[in-house]
């Protein structure tokens, strides 16, 4: 099966739904190696695969073990006889790197009937795509039908040849990005290797949870990638990582293709922009999911017109009063300490209850 690293067949009928099936279709013995916690099984009377935890049976040296404890024990066991190890699949998809479209990164091979695919010359790059290309509506990818990008010559032999068409998705960009901020005008190079070193890693990295399993994931294995191959020393991209919430409106994300996104111009030229800035903030904890809430933006923009007033209305004076200094110092170690906490919401809370 391709998913169980380079294929492989189970081969535990009993534990195994595929297996299970095939077995009772070729009438193969099936045969428990697992019993659930309180009770035995029948493989005779089984209908389908128990797939649960439970424990170690007809496992000579691991009956009784529970199952979960028992994986490592038998791995062990496996290395010391010297018949498997232990290793770590990572499910990383190619699909980022074909993608049908016009837009995205043009991957640098041409393919050519004499010498087969043949990479650009390093001198030639980057592949550019064309700027005054005149879409129509076809079936597959558009960039196929542009004869100005498609058509070109073999780097080898110089003759005819056709380019890649499918595109790198911006994931790809998006994976090592952070490594060119810290030398963003090289034009020679990636990036220069003493000052990538010299910058990273990140100190924090603030992201969407819904990357978790996909940037996340990318962008540090391009950093390896980029250490394995010297041009980095560091072995992580960042030292903290803090994943924010995802913002809500009428029980769902908010996504353009749902039709439920609030425009922050629409809320800059009727509220402010630096009350959309207040509601989102105050609402909950950076890492919390809040859902969208016109009555509680009308409710920050009237906090925001308070304090706005403290100085247009002349209602500061210049006069120390000791109690209030003293509160005043309480209030801004404690709203340091909640910012630099990444509690947002509480050093708002705070102010606005100090108002």
């Amino acid at each position: 099966m391709y998913e169980y690293g380079t294929g492989a067949i189970i081969a535990v009928p009993a534990h195994d739904q595929r297996d299970f099936e095939f077995a009772k279709k070729y009438d193969i013995p099936v045969k428990a190696v697992i019993n659930p916690a309180d009770w035995e099984l029948n493989p005779a009377k089984m209908t389908r695969a128990f797939m649960d935890e439970g424990i170690m049976v007809n496992s000579p040296g691991f009956d009784g073990m529970k199952s979960k404890d028992a994986i490592g024990a038998i791995t062990a066991f496996l290395e010391k006889k010297k018949c498997g190890k232990e290793t770590v699949q990572y499910k990383l998809r190619d699909w980022l790197i074909s993608r049908q479209r016009f837009w995205g990164c043009p991957i640098p091979v041409v393919y050519c009937a004499t010498c087969g695919a043949v990479p650009v010359p390093y001198g030639e790059l980057p592949v550019v795509l064309p700027d005054d290309f005149k879409f129509v509506h076809t079936e597959g990818n558009p960039l196929e039908n542009c004869k100005e990008f498609v058509e070109t010559k073999c780097p080898k032999c110089r003759g005819n040849a056709r380019r890649e068409t499918d595109t790198m998705d911006t994931f790809v960009d998006s994976s090592w990005y952070f490594l060119r901020y810290c030398d963003a005008h090289n034009a020679k190079e990636i990036f220069d290797k003493k000052k990538a070193n010299y910058w990273m890693p990140v100190d924090l990295y603030i992201g969407g949870k819904e990357h978790a399993t996909m940037h996340l994931i990318y962008f540090r294995f391009f950093t390896k990638f980029l250490r394995d191959i010297g041009l980095l020393k560091v072995d992580e991209p960042n030292y903290h990582l803090f994943n924010q919430g995802m913002l809500h409106k009428n029980g769902a994300v908010m996504s353009k293709s749902k039709g439920n996104v609030v425009l922050q111009e629409e809320i800059s030229v009727k509220y402010g922009i630096d009350t959309a800035r207040f509601f989102l903030m105050f609402l909950a904890s950076p890492d919390k999911d809040v859902e969208w809430d016109d009555n509680g933006v009308e409710g920050s923009f009237r906090f925001l017109n308070k304090v706005y007033a403290l100085g247009t209305e002349k209602k500061l004076t210049g006069k120390v009063i000791a109690k209030q200094e003293s509160r005043i110092h309480g209030a801004i170690k404690e709203v340091t300490e909640q910012i630099e906490g990444m509690k947002y919401n509480l050093a708002l809370i705070l102010g606005e209850a100090g108002e």
